[in-house]
């Protein structure tokens, strides 16, 4: 299994990091979580193109985190994807309002010759388009999920999404071999709604992660040592996300 990083920045733009989006691989198929703007961009960058994604899965509702929804839905109405494969996008409770607006808005997005299905999920276990997939609430917004994503060998990749620390973390990450977590702010100025990288840290030792992946950043984060103060807590491996950075996962 492959995890690339698409997208490892937020709503305020700087030149190196588009908003948040991250793209799983295994056997043919593919995932995305989140799609914030600009995501989509990176797929030709990597090799891929919209018949390529097979699902797509929101952590939450916030602009840098969906935006791109639209764009790939409106993309997906040009006849050259009529004939892919059927697009499963999940998400908590919102979903379909969402959709709504944004079909309200351009109603050309209702547009598709392909199939669609559009999945309101609450957390537990679940089959997305052959991934292994365990949707856990965590605290950002009423309805916010995180995901463990596990390989045909058995390898777990934890997504975090936007979060305050908080103890679903755990569950989320344990034993996992990669926990990409929201660490947005240095330790030094904190920022409301978001973890600095010793509250990741923490929640990766707690959990028994094997690497810690520290992403979301905001420009806050310039000049200072984020991977230092994860590992004041946590004695896992520990990388600063960047933009079409991958991972292969056993």
């Amino acid at each position: 299994m492959r995890v690339t990083v698409l997208g490892s920045g937020t709503a305020v733009p700087t030149p190196d990091r588009f908003p948040a989006g991250y793209l799983v691989e295994e056997s043919g198929r593919r995932i995305l979580i989140d799609l914030g703007p600009g995501v989509l961009r990176r797929l030709p960058q990597v090799g891929l193109g919209l018949e390529d994604i097979d699902a797509v899965l929101l952590t939450h509702y916030h602009t840098d985190h969906c935006a791109d929804l639209a764009a790939l839905l409106f993309g997906l109405c040009n006849p050259r994807y009529a004939a892919r494969r059927e697009l499963v996008v999940c998400g908590a409770q919102g979903l379909h309002e969402l959709l709504a607006h944004l079909t309200a808005a351009w109603p050309w997005l209702a547009r598709h010759e392909y199939p669609r299905r559009f999945e309101v999920i609450a957390p537990g276990h679940h089959r997305v388009a052959g991934f292994d997939v365990e949707a856990i609430a965590i605290e950002h917004t009423d309805a916010s999920l995180g995901y463990r994503i596990r390989s045909e060998a058995g390898a777990t990749a934890a997504f975090s999404g936007d979060a305050v620390a908080c103890d679903a973390l755990v569950p989320l990450a344990r034993d996992a071999e990669l926990f990409i977590c929201d660490s947005a702010f240095p330790g030094a100025a904190p920022g409301p709604g978001h973890m600095t990288p010793t509250e990741a840290g923490r929640a990766a030792a707690a959990a028994n992660a094997r690497r810690l992946v520290l992403t979301h950043c905001y420009p806050e984060c310039a000049g200072h040592d984020l991977i230092a103060e994860a590992r004041a807590v946590y004695g896992g491996a520990i990388v600063l996300a960047e933009d079409l950075q991958q991972f292969e996962l056993g």
